[in-house]
């Protein structure tokens, strides 16, 4: 199994169930519970916070019945709920159904929205990215750099605003290629393993989808270095906060609006026998400079303001840093 990066906001169906009581652990139930222990025991990041005997003692209690899906559902609410308690605040069980219906409800996902601000400053409004589709990860992507391109291309761009607002997460990865018009390729970012805090590079490369083969535009803006203000708020999470943390740390960047979320750990992707994806909280985060983020982002211009498109506070505020000339 080999991990993905995606990082993904709480998004779990309720399903209410209601089944006679059989304490007796099946075979089937016990080896799909042994599956699960297994991948949390050896890679999740709070793994050595949970008591584990306790936990073999409660498994063997659980109130299983014959239903495989239910039996399932009470295992994964059995194990987030215990990961909650020390701290994990990202990780979650995605099963088929949940994205079957997920995707059938959101078969045209939000897409990328611009504007022209005037006085060369360009906006780009980036929602989450939650697809689950090769395909349209490519068109989120690309959209992005279309809009970059035609801002870029129709004016003298002195300023991008950058709005991460309301991102809530999704794929990191599309978010990123497409934002990659903006800044030059390289490392944006690491995670960073336990125990011994070993550091994995994030890279950006122009025309491609890091950890998928999609390829996208190649486009560059004309003047690279350009001023960007990010903005984020209480709404961007998980993935939208990873998206923020790549900007950090260029010299030409400022993070404008109220902390994130702070669903800032990496997740890996692993794929159950009963196709169910475990999203599991596996690394912490670090920007460029190496900086970890066990939290939320604090932005460096806290504005308390709801957020909207193209006229709010937070814009005005990160138009007049973007309209500054910096003295040498």
């Amino acid at each position: 199994m080999k991990p993905l990066l995606l990082f993904i906001f709480l998004f779990i169906s309720n399903i209410v169930y209601s089944q006679d009581t059989d304490y007796k652990i099946s075979k089937r139930n016990k080896k799909f519970i042994k599956e699960v222990s297994k991948i949390i025991k050896e890679k999740s990041l709070f793994s050595d916070s949970l008591n584990w005997n306790q936990i073999s003692e409660e498994l063997a209690v659980l109130p299983f019945g014959k239903n495989d899906s239910i039996d399932h559902k009470i295992i994964f609410d059995y194990f987030i709920k215990k990961l909650r308690n020390v701290g994990d605040k990202h990780s979650l069980f995605l099963t088929r159904a949940s994205i079957n219906s997920y995707t059938t409800k959101n078969s045209e996902p939000k897409q990328p929205e611009s504007k022209y601000l005037g006085k060369g400053i360009g906006l780009l409004k980036i929602p989450k990215c939650m697809t689950f589709s090769n395909t349209k990860d490519r068109e989120f992507a690309n959209s992005i750099r279309y809009q970059i391109k035609k801002i870029d291309t129709e004016n003298e761009i002195i300023g991008w605003v950058v709005d991460l607002r309301n991102n809530g997460g999704g794929n990191m990865w599309p978010m990123v290629a497409g934002l990659n018009a903006l800044v030059q390729d390289g490392i944006v970012g690491y995670t960073v393993g336990t125990p011994n805090r070993k550091e994995e590079e994030w890279k950006t490369e122009n025309g491609r989808i890091n950890y998928s083969n999609e390829l996208t535009d190649t486009y560059k803006i004309k003047k690279l270095n350009t001023k960007i203000a990010v903005l984020i708020d209480s709404m961007t999470a998980s993935s939208g906060e990873m998206t923020a943390i790549t900007f950090i740390g260029l010299p030409n960047v400022k993070l404008f609006g109220q902390p994130s979320a702070g669903f800032t750990t990496a997740n890996s992707t692993f794929y159950l026998s009963d196709g169910t994806r475990l999203f599991l909280a596996t690394k912490f985060v670090a920007d460029r400079t190496h900086k970890l983020y066990p939290d939320k982002i604090i932005p460096d211009v806290i504005i308390n303001t709801q957020s909207s498109f193209g006229n709010d506070e937070t814009i005005e505020y990160s138009k007049k840093w973007l309209l500054q000339i910096d003295k040498k």
